[in-house]
């Protein structure tokens, strides 16, 4: 009898313990569905971002090749020449003004005015 209760003692143990090994099995397989019903799904959209991402730098590159950038430095380079030789002249005909003879043209309008305004203000 000391046999059979020392292998029920053994045959508990051993029952205790398989249900706490299956027991923690299934909180394991809770543990990796529940993280894998969160992950997966945010998985998908950060590939569907990728993808996106990917699909737009293509279009951008193909855009950058088939841009002509030495056409448009050229023709950006032609256009500031033509505005400097615009400018240029400009500069060249405000330096001719003769700036004495303005000054007297001022003043000689200047004593018109004046005269103009002792005539009118007589009446």
């Amino acid at each position: 009898m000391d046999e059979s209760k020392v292998s029920e003692k053994y045959s508990k143990g051993t029952y205790y313990f398989t249900m706490v090994i299956a027991g923690c099995s299934v909180l394991t397989f809770l543990v990796v569905l529940i993280c894998a019903l969160a992950v997966v799904p945010k998985a998908v959209r950060l590939i569907g971002t990728a993808q996106n991402t990917l699909d737009n730098m293509q279009e951008v590159s193909e855009q950058l090749t088939t841009l002509r950038l030495s056409e448009t430095i050229q023709s950006i380079d032609e256009s500031t020449a033509n505005a400097m030789s615009d400018v240029s002249e400009a500069m060249n005909q405000i330096n001719s003004l003769d700036v004495d003879s303005l000054n007297e043209s001022i003043r000689d309008l200047k004593e018109s005015v004046e005269n103009f305004n002792k005539l009118f203000s007589g009446f």
